[in-house]
């Protein structure tokens, strides 16, 4: 009976003995959220449509793309700029930074732009996507943001296709100078969020439009240009884009 004692005593001191020398079991780590993966996508071939002899352009001079030339303002001037075909997948954002530059403004500075599906190279018609409206248009007082409808043929400035909202910010004049230009494009399941802004670089907190809008029937999920339009009543001598990045982002 004694001899159980004693070995029930040395079995439980090293039970403890081992305990003890045992390291704590650390908590499981927090794993962060993985950062936004952003992938860099070229821009190339910008064009005036219409100019076969490249009268207005481009000039492009150390990462400054310029349009200008006799009459270049006499008359809106629709223009592009094209990339590889890239697919909006799910959760994943398209985002495009310029800066432009308007000058000889005379108009009242009407100015649209847009990320689109090119449907040819020789015309503006009939693509697909979303355009924004920014400057004074007394059609437009409140601006818009527009999606264009598969099977149409209007120029992809064209303020037929279906409206996704007025600019968030107080709608003004486009004048002479620098503006800085955002667009983001999001897919979350069958819709796109789409983000824009145009704000002088003077005064960034002041933008001349702003939109924010969801789009739960898209004609697109794949887009390769960005197009813009002076329009007729811009009537700028020149217009000029620096700073041009498009990336696809992903999570």
């Amino acid at each position: 009976m004694l001899l159980l004692k004693n070995l029930l005593l040395v079995s439980i001191a090293t039970t403890l003995s081992v305990n003890a020398q045992s390291p704590a079991k650390a908590a499981p780590a927090t794993t962060a959220a993985a950062p936004a993966l952003g992938n860099d996508i070229p821009l190339a071939g910008w064009m005036i449509f219409g100019d076969k002899t490249k009268a207005f352009g481009p000039k492009e001079e150390a990462g400054t793309i310029t349009f200008t030339g006799a009459g270049f303002g006499d008359k809106g001037k629709n223009g592009a700029v094209y990339f590889t075909k890239t697919e909006l997948v799910e959760g994943s954002t398209l985002e495009l930074n310029a800066k432009v530059t308007f000058v000889g403004v005379s108009g009242m500075g009407n100015f649209r732009y847009g990320i689109f599906q090119k449907r040819s190279k020789d015309h503006s018609r009939g693509w697909l996507g979303y355009c924004a409206y920014a400057g004074i248009d007394k059609k437009f007082p409140k601006g818009g943001l527009f999606a264009s409808e598969a099977g149409n043929d209007a120029n992809f400035d064209s303020s037929t296709s279906r409206t996704l909202g007025e600019s968030l910010a107080a709608f003004k004049n486009i004048k002479d100078g620098s503006y800085n230009l955002t667009m983001e494009m999001t897919r979350s399941g069958a819709a796109i969020a789409t983000k824009t802004s145009l704000a002088p670089e003077s005064d960034p907190g002041s933008p001349v439009e702003q939109y924010s809008v969801t789009d739960s029937t898209p004609s697109t999920f794949t887009f390769d240009a960005f197009g813009f339009s002076t329009h007729q009543v811009l009537s700028a001598d020149s217009i000029q884009f620096s700073n041009v990045s498009l990336r696809q982002l992903t999570k």
